[in-house]
């Protein structure tokens, strides 16, 4: 499974994937800070990327009728760790397959 973090993702949530051999991208690092919620979201499914977020707008979006997306997992930062994150996301992407999370939501 292929993470797409948005531009909302800590740095060190990143690399603490990356440190648990997480394939994950980084809007920051792809250079696509301040692009729409909507750019993010088609190029993440262009990628075959789940995006990670912790934007509710993602929510929002990905539960419109039509709208497809390759998956998304939310965290809350209020309420869900640095850990927590990290430990979350590794979870889902060991048990889900690509087609599990296909315009599925998981929230951690």
């Amino acid at each position: 499974m292929k993470i797409y973090a948005d531009e909302n993702i800590e740095r060190s949530i990143i690399e603490g994937l990356r440190r648990r051999r997480i394939e994950i991208v980084s809007a920051k690092e792809l250079g696509y800070l301040s692009k729409p919620d909507e750019f993010h979201l088609k190029r993440a499914l262009e990628i075959k990327a789940v995006i990670l977020t912790h934007d509710v707008d993602f929510l929002r979006m990905a539960t419109n009728s039509g709208v497809n997306h390759f998956g998304i997992i939310f965290s809350h930062p209020k309420n869900v760790s640095i850990g927590q994150c990290i430990r979350g996301v590794e979870l889902i992407a060991t048990i889900l397959t690509d087609e599990d999370i296909k315009n599925h939501i998981e929230f951690l």
